[in-house]
């Protein structure tokens, strides 16, 4: 499923919009983007081997990992068109997965691991 890099960040603007205010309102230093595919250096980081999938990456400090110090450079979700567009097979599927991806990245931000959002079927 391929979309215009427009329609792609239009899901996403739609996604974040339609988190609760009660989290929306926490998010003033987080900026989201759109890159086409991981790079190089991001899929290093977090040790991702050439056949592993990254739909979206938070990169920051969480929340619950900061004290009086807030960090003078934005947090960042990125979200990955084409990892995401090939896990989909239709539009609705495409907003469904750009939605969870969304959510997942942002439950990052406010400080649940990876094992913590699967136990919470979000993983």
């Amino acid at each position: 499923m391929r979309v215009s890099r427009d329609s792609f960040e239009q899901l996403v603007r739609t996604a974040v919009a339609s988190l609760p205010d009660r989290f929306l309102s926490k998010m003033g230093n987080v900026g989201v983007i759109v890159e086409t595919r991981p790079s190089h250096t991001q899929r290093v980081r977090n040790n991702l081997g050439p056949r592993d999938t990254l739909f979206g990456l938070y990169e920051g400090v969480p929340l619950t990992e900061r004290g009086a110090y807030v960090p003078p450079l934005p947090d960042v979700i990125t979200l990955f068109q084409e990892p995401i567009e090939d896990a989909c097979e239709s539009h609705e599927g495409l907003e469904q997965q750009v939605r969870i991806t969304v959510a997942h990245e942002v439950a990052h931000y406010f400080g649940f691991s990876d094992d913590a959002l699967a136990d919470l079927g979000i993983g």
